[in-house]
């Protein structure tokens, strides 16, 4: 249950962080917005860290090294696709990744998982690949092949970095996170001054921004916490329902039509969290 839980506030918290991300990219350029917000989250997670007790090792901040990069380049590559495509598209496509692909390698490594728990995960991948794929017909136009190429990436990265963070220690508290946030915010803003030779984002981008980056930093302590209290399969899995929460947010502050498929799809996912966390 407290995997399932940890999950179900990672999806909200990232679900929330990309919709804020993505119109903070419609007003500004996505790898601006993407340093700024990690910045602000490396900030946010170094204040924390200076309250909570952890015991690191050297190997639980390189695994939170390669986070920072794995997960840097998901985040930019899925802003940048939230900006050239719809909303209600592009964050179900890059959570069929980014839930399938660790859930695939923890269960090959010999996870223990229940049955219960098994037709759970099924019914949230199912979940998200209907949301997914509800809205690229006619109406929607189509998805733009750079959007499409940019969601897998994005889909890859957050994949990646969800599997690097299950190989650190619970003792190491929030810093292999911390970690991950300062190379992440490290790297986005080296790229950012190189690309757009400067940092600031657009007055009309930065409360987007500011928000983006806040919940971002909440949602990777979210599934850092959900990793080490149960398996890696149930965290990625449930975590990777964050869609429903950016769709939400799309149809009711953008407007954006939710088809009828588009319902069963959150209904579904609804069914898989209720099944999860009864195993």
């Amino acid at each position: 249950m407290p995997t399932v839980l940890l999950a179900c506030a990672t999806a909200l918290f990232y679900g929330c962080s990309d919709f804020f991300g993505g119109l903070a990219s419609r007003r500004d350029y996505a790898l601006r917005v993407t340093a700024s917000a990690h910045l602000l989250g490396a900030v946010l997670l170094g204040a924390a860290a200076l309250f909570l007790a952890a015991h690191a090792t050297a190997s639980d901040l390189l695994w939170g090294v390669a986070t920072g990069v794995a997960g840097g380049i998901g985040v930019t590559a899925l802003y940048a696709a939230l900006a050239r495509g719809r909303m209600s598209v592009v964050a179900p496509i890059t959570a069929a990744l980014s839930g399938t692909l660790p859930a695939l390698f923890d269960l090959a490594r010999g996870t223990a998982v229940s049955a219960l728990s098994l037709v759970g995960l099924g019914v949230a991948i199912i979940a998200v690949v209907i949301v997914s794929a509800a809205d690229g017909g006619a109406e929607s136009g189509g998805m733009p092949p750079a959007a499409l190429g940019l969601s897998l990436v994005a889909g890859l990265g957050f994949a990646a970095s969800f599997v690097m963070l299950s190989f650190t220690s619970p003792a190491a508290g929030i810093m292999p996170v911390l970690s991950a946030r300062m190379t992440s915010a490290v790297v986005l803003t080296a790229a950012a001054l190189w690309r757009h030779r400067t940092l600031g984002v657009a007055p009309g981008a930065l409360p987007s921004t500011v928000a983006a980056g806040a919940l971002d930093a909440a949602a990777t302590v979210a599934m850092l916490a959900a990793i080490h209290a149960g398996p890696l399969a149930v965290a990625a899995v449930i975590g990777s329902l964050y869609p429903v929460a950016t769709i939400l947010l799309a149809r009711f502050v953008l407007g954006e039509r939710l088809r009828p498929v588009q319902r069963a799809g959150v209904a579904l996912a609804l069914i898989a969290v209720l099944l999860t966390a009864l195993h």
